[in-house]
């Protein structure tokens, strides 16, 4: 069964349309740029805002980016940022983060790469989530100076922290384009932290997903959910185990799994013979 389990991983890799379900993801925004002090920033706000539909988010990322591509990249943008004349940040909304949240998470992140140059060196520590609990909470105390009143909903989209149980989706995605080697998918810049200790971004899909497969049997979508799977995942690359999550995210992006079986979809799915739904049984049950 194990060795069954890591041939349909890797099958589903292999199966996996990259340039396709890339122009299809928030990774597609930082692969605008060469200049890894560009990418840093930009893949900083496309992970932060990829929740929800990527049509929904995708139209205020245009925004922004085109607002620092014309202060000469993101990073220029950002270390020449003027709080009191915000540019298009004054009227971007996207869900519950307001315009003042968007200008002062950036006057915040203009501090941050101030002090430390870059953003790989205020993420410190030798793991993802020491790295994670660093660098959230270096930001989170930059944004204390720029954000008056209490802490607001949109605020909070910026900050969450593996030291709260949040699964932080959008900061383990951002590590994972930061860190996994350069594939077409992720950009390897970071080399402080090994590829092994990154935990799955955890969104919806791949929590669903992973249930169905057998990785995990746990109902809610915890940073110890994510831990398990990527505990799961790590028994076919020790190395690399994040390596499969754009492919497994990507089943459910696309709409090609639904969690119901399909004459169309689901024999030609490379996880068939592992998925409950594939084999004609039924969803788990959630402990």
């Amino acid at each position: 069964m194990t060795e069954d389990v890591g041939r349909a991983l890797h099958a589903l890799l292999h199966s996996t349309d990259v340039d396709v379900r890339r122009a299809a993801d928030p990774v597609a925004f930082p692969h605008r740029y060469q200049d890894p002090r560009d990418i840093e920033v930009a893949a900083f706000f496309a992970s932060q805002l990829a929740f929800g539909r990527v049509a929904s988010f995708a139209k205020p990322l245009e925004l922004l980016l085109a607002e620092a591509d014309a202060h000469g990249g993101p990073r220029r943008w950002v270390d020449t940022f003027d709080g009191s004349q915000p540019g298009a940040l004054k009227t971007l909304n996207y869900r519950w983060i307001r315009p003042d949240d968007f200008v002062g998470i950036t006057a915040a992140l203009r501090d941050v790469l101030d002090t430390y140059g870059t953003l790989a060196c205020a993420f410190a520590g030798e793991t993802a989530r020491a790295a994670l609990t660093q660098g959230v909470a270096v930001l989170a105390t930059a944004a204390e100076e720029h954000c008056e009143g209490p802490l607001t909903r949109g605020r909070k989209a910026f900050l969450s922290s593996p030291a709260g149980g949040s699964a932080c989706k959008r900061w383990c995605m951002f590590l994972r384009w930061m860190v996994r080697p350069s594939d077409g998918i992720d950009f390897g810049i970071w080399t402080h932290i090994p590829p092994a200790t990154l935990v799955i971004p955890l969104d919806t899909h791949v929590h669903r997903i992973a249930r169905l497969v057998g990785l995990t049997d746990r109902a809610t979508a915890n940073w110890r959910t994510a831990e398990a799977i990527t505990a799961a995942l790590g028994a076919w690359d020790a190395d690399d185990p994040v390596r499969f999550d754009f492919a497994l995210a990507h089943l459910g992006i696309s709409g090609s799994c639904t969690s119901q079986f399909s004459e169309a979809v689901c024999p030609e799915c490379a996880l068939r013979r592992l998925c409950t739904v594939g084999r004609g049984g039924q969803r788990p049950k959630g402990k």
